[in-house]
């Protein structure tokens, strides 16, 4: 294999940019593994996207910060009843909810921030790019609603695909773990006590 034809094919800067699908992101790192030298060429992209960003990074309008703080105020002193996700729960209600309230989450690689709380129901946005290892609860019911991207669940053993649209809950006691397989996935997980 030619590698200068290789590097010069521009697959190596959308790896940096995880812009690439699981398949090809996985023969890029195999490459990387036969070619040490790619390493040197990874970190040089990730330098100049760096320094790209800081030429051209934008200064916040004046009175930004005041008007974070006056909504952030705004939103706490609000009362905040809660929708509880599941299987009939309507995605593009949700995708709104989340680009008023989120929208960096859009931009995301990977994002967790506070939906609600009242008592007995939690519920996070999450944006996850990489892997949810195993893990199990023994007080709150865990469920999510995907709103975007793919995923693999294994729940006891059990696996099984979601994508947009897909809602599952968790039962107690239940080892799961979920797999990014188009990602960022990005999901409502909420938290009911048991």
């Amino acid at each position: 294999m030619n590698l200068q034809t290789y590097i010069e094919s521009g697959i190596l800067e959308l790896y940096v940019l995880n812009l690439l699908h699981e398949q090809e992101r996985a023969e890029v790192q195999d490459m990387v593994l036969k070619y040490p030298e790619l390493n040197d060429e990874i970190e040089a992209i990730e330098v100049a996207l760096e320094s790209y960003a800081q030429v051209h990074a934008v200064e916040p309008s004046f009175g930004l910060q005041e008007r974070i703080e006056r909504r952030i105020l705004e939103t706490s002193t609000t009362a905040l009843s809660l929708t509880p996700v599941n299987e009939n729960s309507d995605v593009q209600e949700w995708l709104r909810f989340v680009a008023d309230q989120f929208p960096e989450a859009f931009h995301a690689e990977n994002f967790c921030g506070p939906i609600g709380e009242q008592p007995g129901l939690t519920q996070v946005l999450v944006v996850s790019s990489v892997d949810i290892e195993d893990e199990t609860h023994h007080d709150v019911y865990e469920s999510f609603l995907i709103l975007r991207g793919k995923c693999k669940c294994t729940v006891d053993g059990h696996s099984f695909y979601l994508e947009t649209g897909g809602y599952t809950q968790i039962p107690l006691q239940t080892n799961h773990k979920v797999e990014i397989v188009e990602g960022p996935v990005m999901a409502v997980v909420q938290y009911l006590s048991a």
